[in-house]
This record gives structure tokens, sequence and C-alpha cells, in this order.
């Protein structure tokens, strides 16, 4: 058997852009340049038609920096190793079992939000360092020459609005994601932040926002607006402005004691 060109049709469909051919500790021939994965897969079937049959592996990065992932490659008569079947015991569910199969859920969409944010980052880094090389090649080809703005200006100076703008936006829209998931994990166990904590602040900045819109919904009623605006001057915190709220309307306390 010679499994080279499904290997081949993984390689490309996951994006990968340096590869090599490796047998065992030995490395049989080195990294493509950036932009030139298939004349290196030529290369690679042709070492392989000239060397005995037997297992190989095509050893593939996104980046330079990247742990090597292997693909193995069988030529001649031997097969691929079967994987062992995987034994899976199950047990009745019971209600803390579910309880903390959601929080384990939670935890890990917080690790998956940090890992897509880690490798948008580090997209935008590979757009940087790509859009240098083209620059370096553009400036040995053009050195004299004094050309009007060009795609590659227009790419670089839309890339660091990108750099200016979006890494702030994603950070925001992943640090919201992570407040939201930390709440209902926290509620699902059963417990409260400790006073002071990380989880704690967080905690008081959504109580405190929630006041605010309970507090605008009186402004068609200028007298209890003007009360609830009295009451937040006086307050120190969240427990202290719930305590006056609840000596002026016990009816107002118990509804915004539903939305905290």
């Amino acid at each position: 058997m010679n499994n080279f060109n499904e290997q081949k049709e993984k390689i490309l469909s996951g994006n990968y852009k340096y590869i090599q051919l490796v047998k065992g500790a030995n490395e049989l021939t080195k990294r493509n340049k950036l932009h030139e994965i298939e004349k290196q897969f030529d290369i690679i079937k042709a070492k392989l038609d000239n060397n005995p049959t037997g297992r190989y592996a095509i050893s593939a990065q996104h980046r330079l920096k990247d742990q090597p992932e292997l693909f193995e490659v069988v030529t001649g008569p031997e097969t691929l190793s079967e994987p062992a079947p995987r034994v899976i015991i199950k047990e009745p569910a019971s209600d803390k079992l579910l309880e903390n199969q959601q929080i384990l859920n939670l935890t890990v969409q917080l690790k998956q939000l940090e890992m897509e944010n880690k490798y948008l980052r580090e997209q935008v880094t590979d757009l940087e360092n790509e859009i240098e090389e083209l620059e370096t090649a553009a400036a040995q080809t053009l050195a004299e020459a004094t050309p009007a703005p060009s795609l590659l200006e227009s790419a670089k100076e839309f890339l660091g609005g990108l750099m200016e703008f979006g890494a702030p936006l994603l950070d925001q829209h992943f640090e919201l994601k992570k407040q939201q998931l930390e709440i209902e994990r926290l509620k699902l166990s059963g417990r409260r932040p400790a006073p002071g904590s990380k989880e704690a602040v967080k905690d008081q900045n959504v109580q405190i926002r929630v006041i605010g819109e309970f507090v605008e919904t009186f402004k068609d009623q200028p007298e209890t607006y003007e009360a609830l605006h009295n009451i937040s001057a006086q307050s120190n915190s969240v427990p202290q402005f719930m305590e006056l709220l609840n000596q002026f309307s016990p009816d107002l306390y118990e509804q915004l004691s539903i939305k905290i």
C-alpha cells in the first residue's frame, strides 16, 4: 500500500505551511520555504519512491515555532496499525454528576475562549510576518523605484488599524464571555465568591449595573426617581443601597432583589 496522497490531502486541508520527511529520529529532507509546500511534496514523493518500502512520516507545522504533527506514510506491503478499542463504562447518572458535568462544560468553554483569543492573536502575528517578508522581497526588486501606494501598503495600514482597534475589542469580547460563564459556573456549584476576590469584584460590578438600569426605569416618576438617586448618593456599597431601599419601599426592594 502507499497512503502518500491521502496524507498529502489531509495536510493541505489543514493549511499547514511547512513539511519535511522523517523516519524515526532521522530527517530525510529539510523543511520547505514559505509558499513552497507543493514543491516540497514533489521532493518527498521522489524520496519515498527511491527509498526502501516501510514506515515514514511527514512532519507538518503551521508555524516554525509550533510542535510538529506527524502524518504516517506507509509504502510497500505494510499496513497502518489499528488503534486499540476503547472501553466505555456507563454508570447511572445522578443530579450531582450532572451538575458537575455542567460545571466542567463551562470550564472547558472558558478554556476554549482563551485558546481562540490566543489563536486570533497568533494569526495577526503571522499576517505581520508574511507582510514583512513580502515587503522585503518587494524592496529588493524595486529598490530604486518610487511607486504609488500599493496593495501591500494598504494591507499594512489595514493591519495596523486591526491591531489598534481590533485587539482591544477581542479582549473585551472574551472578557465578557468569561465573566458570564464564570457566574453560571458559580451558580451551579452553589457557592458565592469570597469577599474581595476577583469573582466578587466582577459580581458587584454586575449588581451595580443592574441597580443603575433599575433606577433609570423610574425616569417618568420624578419623586421616586429623585428618591432612588438620593439613596444611591448615601450608599457606599450594594448591601447599604439595598438596606436603604427597603426602608424607603419594601415593594421596590423586592422587585430589585429578584434582579440581583
